[in-house]
């Protein structure tokens, strides 16, 4: 019975071969990926301009809830943590923001105030951040202590029986907040690292080449009969050059030999 040969779609990719290319690689790989996050590095400090961030944090309360402590209720509690996310949205509407931006005579659209204004909660508490992110970070305080000081006052009008307390108030910040050089890098790194990575797979892939003959077995699912010598080898000793030296050499001193013996006979 024939050994049966494997389709195309029977094919079997062996990972550890792969993984050995892959490691004789390495080097290549990690230089690539040192020069691609280098090249990112200077790119985005170039490129980029920085942005800063300056913070404060406001404290919510249900002052119904506050008025009658004897009877607190989880429904006051509930009603204060939804207060939380109402005022998220609200420190981000238009009347806020175009207040707050109006007060230090900034004259900026109320879409590129919201872009540079975010909110969240903190955590399962009743206090939230805000943030606002400029590339000038004089400007980015400014607006925060604007928002800081008009906000309260409108959210007790926009949400009766309810108000907002200021907690940390802003704080001039001159440190970078992004973009982070390190991450950067770090993703020029990764990436040289697998652009080569595959290349050297797709490669070895595409490589048809017979090295042994257990990769013949796999690859045909075919039986081996037998291993022609190499007859071009120099370490052979039964093969072309043994019989160059052998007999050719024992032939050549008998010609030698015969050619010494009539020239004596001529002397």
């Amino acid at each position: 019975m024939e050994p049966r040969q494997k389709s195309k779609s029977d094919v079997e990719i062996d990972i550890l071969p792969i993984l050995k290319e892959l490691l004789s690689k390495l080097w290549l790989m990690v230089l690539v990926g040192i020069v691609l996050a280098g090249m990112v590095f200077a790119a985005t400090k170039i490129l980029i301009k920085p942005t800063y961030r300056c913070n404060f944090t406001a404290y919510v309360n249900n002052q119904h809830a506050q008025l009658n402590k004897d009877s607190l209720t989880s429904s006051d509690l509930n009603a204060a943590k939804q207060l939380v996310e109402t005022y998220v949205r609200i420190v981000r509407s238009n009347r806020i923001l175009t207040a707050a931006a109006e007060s230090i005579s900034l004259d900026l659209p109320y879409s590129k105030l919201q872009q540079m204004v975010t909110a969240d909660v903190q955590g399962e508490t009743e206090i939230i951040a805000v943030h606002v992110e400029s590339k000038d970070p004089q400007q980015a305080y400014d607006l925060a202590e604007a928002i800081a000081t008009v906000a309260p006052t409108y959210m007790s009008d926009i949400v009766e029986g309810s108000s907002m307390k200021i907690i940390d108030s802003p704080v001039y910040n001159t440190n970078r907040y992004k973009p982070s050089y390190i991450k950067y890098s770090l993703f020029g790194l990764l990436a040289g690292i697998l652009i080569v990575a595959i290349i050297v797979i797709i490669r070895f892939l595409r490589d048809d080449t017979i090295r042994s003959e257990g990769e013949l077995e796999q690859r045909f699912g075919l039986s081996i009969l037998g291993v022609l010598p190499d007859y071009a080898s120099n370490s052979s000793k039964y093969g072309y050059y043994s019989y160059e030296y052998g007999y050719g050499k024992k032939q050549n001193d008998e010609e030698k030999e015969g050619d010494k013996n009539e020239q004596k006979g001529k002397d």
